[in-house]
């Protein structure tokens, strides 16, 4: 029964929770689905068969079903998608904040009542009276006509109409038309050419030209005829005169993004016909020869064709994946022109609706073009500035497989974009209006003048000036906007694209500003803008609310639009980094923090660049990180590190979590220390309060020792020496016997073969194999680490003689050079930065391709790549020069760099090669020597002190960064001897460590208080099984002793070896081995027919055993002492004695079962 108080509780309870509720204006959640989900849950798009557009649809739901369950939040798949902790969650770009999924949560359980009018409200339209001055110096030409008789030429520059009288010498500006407040966007003269209109923002201004005895003055007086306004929307991006003189046709951008089309008659109030034409804003506006046939070309990458005295449409043409931007109709109106932003400029039959052909040279989005009065050329001119013409034109035949056409040359360069061109009627002269304001003239021989123009604004000194470089790029990449997922994507996103995380800051100013008719920017009217409209969600954005109108970020973008869109301001310094605090910081157990990110300029200057920083927790388990930099620490234990980026530049706050109760230092004073490595060990495991394990057993040393160093198992002998061994130095004795081992080189042989060995399917069989054969002696001779490098990297001579060139027969290209050395060698991933900033360390397309360089003057003479044994051999020199290479973005010549280094110096006759070998000897080099000692250390102790081994960054730091310098100094100080680094390694106390955790390690995964245990690899265990089985395997063209660690080509069959993770040499690259055990290896050790063929030989060990004398606790500890150096304990002696305990006839069987299931078990398996 409820007692009284629990009844008013529940009272009270419920009583609050309707109260909040009630709190919840419909408006409110209508907004978060605006911002958030209409995006992409619109009827057009309707992603996952999703639409929001009404609370019936909602309800109705997608693919899943209904997305609302009014009345109960906790079972509507919206709310589901919003809490989702995964990357499943909605909106994908951001998780929503808890405070707008709980408004929602409130609003679906109050039923989810519907407001169609918040819900459908975007932005108002901007009275043109609202519009402000241009920036000073903003006079863009973005719009050009011709009058029919050739003489006068109406340009728009800026708000104002030049007037040039073209007939006339040096074409003399001979009236300026004023009263739009936006940039002309589009102009157009009447047939007779007595009438000029002129669109803007909302309005069209028509003008009377004056009386021919006026015509040539230098102040002539144009009168205004009729002003068009009302019911438009946006800028009026296109005109054309109908044949009537009277009539106009005009594209109007509204601000719902819909293209539309009206017909107007001059000295009506209002259009007479208006027709939605493009889901999205008309960019360009043909009218044919004839007047007959009106064409458009929108941002929805559809141009459509229509009847101009009906508005009907005739054809709509598919095809372009990017903004039409330019076309026009041939003289005789039966093909149509469109070049587009993807580069491609397309020529169309109109009846047929098919593309008949594809034109231009594909560099750059084609902003213009023009038809030969005849049609049997086009010029076209692309937003490079480039200018190219195409004669003999042919149309496809059908036949034909390319539809590539005619010959294309370059006619030249202008010096901006081109927005507007025209044409005279006999063809011989051609104008064009840039973006700059300038206008160009081509006579017919081809040569580009520029005209005379009003003189430039003088700039006026801006103390807050903003730069698109220093202000908006950040705000840009803070809101996700150049991410892989939004419009960074290879080919953009909706129209838009950016470079991935701004590695290409020019294009992406271009992209913004200039592209498609520079309609993202809105300079009289800033707040306008579709670049902010989008951001703020005040028309449909797939990519939802990326911040708030009066934030600083909007504010920010709407100033630097104000001020004129500059790329950079005068004297602008340069960024050099950026520093984050606390750079290290201990914290407890749900501690909160918050960092700041200072950049660093290269003139001594310094900001704040908190709020535009992107934070990336590497442990998320340890500590959460947002996006303002307010971290906080979870319940766990550990460390983690915080990555901080900024514009292409990463700095990282270390964060140590350290267990509840601290261990005093006593604990750690009285540990056994062997040599210096134990005592950095120890430092960091007293920072984070955790004890080393225990020290492991003779027979784990013994075979973990075996087995890393020279990859074999002890033999039983070694086994019961070594336990019965009291030698004091028994350990030292040990390990200087292994590294003296023949077994040595071919163990270290296979793993360097792994990285460096190329695809014998690629370069030859006996290159190769040489190559192989190289490493191997190079182990032999336990040669220094650099001059093995250094012989590897300026190898030069005859593929079929000179092992270490068939490396340079593989890495053809100097960018994959540059990514072998650099990842191989230097352990930097620089392939991460070939075609954009790298995401996480400072690298960019400079540093790695400045490292190519080093490998441009590689000559070759011979076959090339060939896949066949008896391949002919290939010759490789170096061949003096002027090294360098091509930067794919910029075009500008590089020169060698070493990766994060001064610029060097190198004569022609110097091999750069050589030059990069001693950059990478030199003792100082902070990659080389950390690099090599890393992966060693990793193969002996399960883990890198960089992990991964070949991924050295300023985002995954060492754990251990003094135990990592010191690795690295002694091992330059000993002569870069890989001997005396295993010793070294193999004669501490942290290599002695248990495997076993105690109760203050068992976390650590990476501070190496105990002994990681590891799986063997494939070579190493199947010489293992042939070990304990006395059963040798064989291998195709290999001596019938041959270990599997000697074998030296992916392509000698081994069923075993390729289960166990055996790189495979034709993947780029193999690198590093995969040593997660996996079902398909457990099942073939379980199942192999080979396995059971060793078990059962009649050569092998368990037949030896059979029909030896010995007792079955004889054969057990042989067993044992085989598989594992170790005795059995009691209780394996009480179950395998018993086992084993059979009469003669069972016995060889009971032993392959007992040694079937030790090789089954981990213990054999792992080295631990």
């Amino acid at each position: 029964m409820i007692s009284c108080r629990q009844a008013l509780a529940f009272v009270l309870l419920t009583s609050s929770l309707t109260a909040e509720v009630a709190k919840v204006h419909p408006a409110q959640a209508m907004g978060l689905l605006k911002t958030q989900c209409l995006g992409c849950h619109n009827a057009e798009k309707k992603k996952g068969g999703l639409s929001l557009e009404t609370r019936e649809l909602a309800l109705k739901g997608g693919e899943n079903g209904a997305a609302l369950n009014a009345g109960d939040a906790d079972h509507s798949a919206l709310i589901n998608a919003l809490n989702d902790p995964g990357d499943a969650h909605m909106p994908p770009k951001k998780q929503m904040p808890e405070k707008q999924v709980n408004l929602l949560k409130a609003w679906v359980n109050a039923g989810a009542p519907w407001d169609d009018a918040a819900l459908k409200k975007f932005g108002e339209l901007t009275p043109v009276d609202k519009l402000v001055t241009l920036p000073a110096g903003h006079t863009p030409a973005g719009a050009m006509a011709l009058r029919g008789d050739g003489k006068l030429l109406a340009v728009g520059h800026g708000n104002r109409v030049l007037i040039r009288d073209v007939a006339a010498k040096d074409s003399p500006i001979v009236a300026t038309l004023e009263g739009h407040k936006d940039v002309v966007q589009s102009l157009a003269w009447n047939a007779d050419g007595s009438l000029l209109a002129a669109g803007g923002y909302r309005t069209v201004r028509v003008w009377k030209v004056p009386e021919p005895a006026k015509a040539g003055t230098t102040k002539q007086v144009w009168e205004q005829a009729h002003t068009l306004a009302e019911p438009l929307e946006g800028r009026v991006t296109g005109l054309v005169f109908l044949p009537d003189n009277g009539t106009l046709i005009l594209a109007d951008g509204a601000t719902s993004l819909k293209g539309v089309l009206h017909r107007w008659k001059l000295g009506e109030p209002k259009p007479s016909q208006t027709v939605e034409a493009h889901a999205d804003n008309v960019l360009s506006l043909a009218l044919s020869r004839d007047g007959k046939q009106i064409a458009t070309g929108g941002a929805d990458n559809l141009a459509k064709v229509w009847d101009a005295a009906t508005l009907k449409e005739i054809a709509k043409i598919e095809g372009h994946v990017g903004h039409i931007v330019a076309l026009g109709f041939s003289t005789d109106g039966k093909w149509l022109a469109t070049g587009s932003a993807d580069k491609d400029l397309k020529v169309w039959d109109i009846a047929s609706k098919e593309m008949i052909m594809l034109l231009g040279d594909k560099t750059s989005p084609v902003n213009a073009l023009l038809w030969s009065p005849d049609s049997t050329s086009l010029t076209y001119f692309n937003d490079n500035g480039s200018v190219h013409g195409v004669t003999e034109l042919k149309a496809h035949d059908g036949v034909r497989l390319a539809f590539t056409s005619g010959t294309d040359k370059r006619i030249g360069t202008l010096e901006a974009v081109p927005n507007a061109v025209v044409m005279t009627a006999d063809g011989k002269n051609v104008f064009a209006a840039t973006d700059a304001g300038d206008v160009f003239h081509i006579d017919e021989k081809q040569k580009i003048t520029r005209l005379n123009g009003p003189a430039a604004a003088p700039a006026t000194p801006n103390p807050k000036a903003l730069s698109f470089t220093q202000d908006i790029l950040p705000v840009l990449s803070k809101a996700g906007c150049n991410l892989g997922s939004c419009h960074a994507k290879s080919s953009g996103q909706a129209g838009f694209k950016l470079s991935i995380f701004a590695f290409d800051p020019k294009g992406d100013y271009m992209e913004l500003v200039k592209d498609s008719r520079g309609r993202r920017v809105f300079p009289a009217l800033p707040e306008d803008s579709l670049l902010l409209q989008k951001s703020v969600v005040r028309v449909q954005h797939e990519g939802g609310q990326r911040f708030e109108a009066d934030s600083e970020s909007a504010k920010t973008i709407a100033e630097w639009i104000r001020q004129g869109m500059p790329y950079e301001t005068p004297g602008q310094p340069a960024l050099t980094g950026i520093e984050v605090v606390p750079t290290e910081k201990t914290y407890r157990k749900n501690e909160a923090g918050v960092l700041k990110v200072t950049a660093k300029y290269s003139n001594g200057t310094t900001r704040d660049v908190t709020g535009l920083t992107d934070y990336i927790s590497s442990e998320k388990s340890i500590a959460a990180v947002d996006e303002d930099g307010h971290m906080k620490t979870t319940n766990e234990s550990g460390e983690t590190v915080i990555v901080a980026r900024y514009m292409g530049q990463v700095a990282i706050s270390r964060v140590a979590v350290p267990a509840d109760k601290l261990l005093p230092p006593a604990s750690y004073a009285k540990l056994t220390v062997r040599n210096e490595i134990d005592k950095l060990v120890y430092a960091r495991l007293q920072k984070l309060g955790h004890l080393p394990s225990d020290t492991c057993t003779d027979a784990e040393f013994l075979r973990r020792s075996t087995l890393d160093a020279i990859g074999m198992l002890p033999t039983v002998a070694e086994a019961r020496a070594f336990a019965l061994n009291n030698d004091p130095k028994k350990y030292e004795k040990w390990v200087d016997a292994l590294l003296q081992r023949p077994e040595w080189a071919d163990h270290w042989a296979i793993k360097w073969g792994d990285l460096i060995r190329p695809n014998p399917s690629r370069v030859g069989v006996k290159p190769v194999y040489l190559l192989d054969q190289w490493i191997r002696q190079s182990f032999r001779e336990n040669k220094p680490w650099d001059r093995f490098v250094r012989e590897l990297i300026t190898a030069q001579g005859n593929t079929h003689q000179d092992g270490p060139v068939a490396i340079w027969r593989d890495k053809r290209d100097p960018v994959d050079a540059a990514t072998f050395v650099g990842q191989i060698f230097l352990g930097v991933r620089l392939e991460c930065a070939k075609c954009h900033h790298h995401p996480t360390e400072k690298w960019d397309l400079t540093d790695y391709y400045q490292m190519a360089a080093f490998f441009t003057q590689m000559k070759r003479k011979g076959q090339g790549i060939s896949a066949p044994i008896s391949g002919e051999p290939e010759q490789m020199w170096f061949a003096p020069g002027n090294a360098g290479i091509e930067h794919p973005v910029t075009k500008a010549k590089l020169k060698p760099r070493p990766p994060a280094d001064k610029e060097i110096t190198i004569a022609e006759t110097q091999d750069p090669r050589s030059v990069l070998a001693d950059w990478m000897t030199n003792p100082h080099n902070p990659y080389f020597a950390p690099a090599i000692v890393n992966r060693v250390w990793s193969s002996f102790m399960g883990r890198g002190i960089v992990d991964p081994v070949d991924d050295f960054r300023a985002s995954n730091p060492p754990t251990n960064a003094p135990l990592l310098d010191w690795l690295a100094q002694d091992f330059v100080k000993h002569g870069y001897d890989l001997k005396h680094l295993m010793r070294a390694l193999m004669l501490s106390q942290t290599y002695r460590l248990s495997s076993l955790p105690n109760e203050t390690n068992l976390a650590d995964l990476k501070n190496y208080s105990r002994s990681y245990r590891r799986r063997l690899p494939a070579e190493t265990l199947l010489d293992a099984v042939c070990e304990v089985t006395e059963v040798q395997e064989t291998f195709s063209g290999m001596p019938a002793e041959a270990l599997a660690k000697q074998t030296w080509n992916h392509k000698l069959e081994s069923q075993f070896m390729d289960a166990f993770g055996r790189p495979n040499a034709s993947s780029e690259c193999p690198c590093e081995r995969d040593a997660k055990p996996s079902v398909v290896q457990a099942l073939h050790l379980m199942n192999s027919t080979k396995l059971q063929e060793m078990l059962i030989s009649s050569k092998g060990r368990v037949t030896r055993l059979a029909k030896s004398d010995l007792k079955p606790e004889q054969i057990m500890e042989e067993l044992y002492l085989a598989c594992y150096s170790r005795l059995p304990t009691a209780e394996e002696a009480a179950i395998v004695g018993k086992a084993l305990d059979v009469g003669v006839a069972n016995r060889q069987a009971a032993i392959e079962d007992v040694l079937w299931s030790l090789l089954n078990s981990a213990e054999f398996v792992f080295n631990h």
